[in-house]
């Protein structure tokens, strides 16, 4: 697959088990950024980092608004924790950025630090038909890194005014919205994808806090204006800091 190129940085995927896709570009562009301090950096977690493509875009986004940060990418697959931790060291951040060959409960043993951002693309398929490669399926497939287990957890990691931002396929919504309700997490922003305008969302994006932040702020994107057509304005909106083609 060798390199994928965006605008400030490029990315390896030859060895990853998920390589740069449109859900993991859409959640690094969209998720909300924590507000930074002058004390100290913000610390933010990427689950399930693959290639590490959203932890790179979300260090370009907090660098390029004067906010400094540290940046964690974890990954039970070694080979792909080893690609991305050469992905953030060939990238501008290298000093903040971190890859660890970890799944999120070991991580929570090790990691004492509250999150003010936890973002993840995560395992979505339950009891579907397994993927033949054996290190893809255990990315793809949620026995590995179940909704309960990650609301859980980033309910413990997150700072009393922390963000998990996630994407999941539209039919993965109240499942993954009642999980993170049982452990104590309030849903504040929403976001239904569609590929092409006027279609039924095929995914979305949802942001959820520790304390309930008065309501939730609900969005529609669609990707392509038809079939054959253009990329909507606002998909290119959102991802013109990262895509060569805007």
């Amino acid at each position: 697959m060798g390199h994928f190129f965006f605008k400030e940085f490029s990315v390896k995927q030859d060895r990853s088990a998920m390589k740069v896709n449109t859900d993991g570009v859409l959640l690094g562009a969209w998720c909300s950024l924590p507000n930074g301090t002058e004390k100290k950096p913000v610390f933010v977690t990427d689950v399930g980092t693959g290639t590490g493509v959203i932890a790179l875009m979300v260090a370009q986004r907090l660098y390029g608004i004067g906010v400094e940060c540290s940046i964690d990418g974890i990954d039970p697959d070694d080979p792909s924790a080893v690609e991305a931790g050469e992905n953030f060291n060939l990238s501008p951040w290298r000093e903040s950025l971190i890859s660890l060959p970890l799944s999120f409960s070991d991580y929570m043993s090790s990691n004492p630090l509250k999150r003010d951002l936890i973002v993840s693309n995560p395992p979505y398929f339950t009891n579907s038909l397994k993927a033949p490669c054996s290190r893809r399926s255990k990315a793809r497939h949620n026995d590995s890194l179940s909704f309960s287990e990650l609301a859980n957890y980033s309910e413990r990691l997150l700072s009393p005014n922390g963000t998990l931002s996630i994407i999941l396929p539209s039919d993965g919504e109240r499942d993954f919205i009642s999980a993170a309700t049982e452990a104590g997490l309030s849903l504040s922003r929403i976001c239904r994808v569609s590929t092409i305008t006027g279609e039924s969302p095929r995914r979305v994006m949802m942001e959820f806090a520790k304390e309930d932040r008065g309501g939730v702020n609900e969005e529609r994107l669609s990707v392509q204006e038809s079939p054959s057509g253009s990329f909507t304005d606002r998909y290119k909106a959102l991802t013109s800091a990262f895509y060569l083609k805007f």
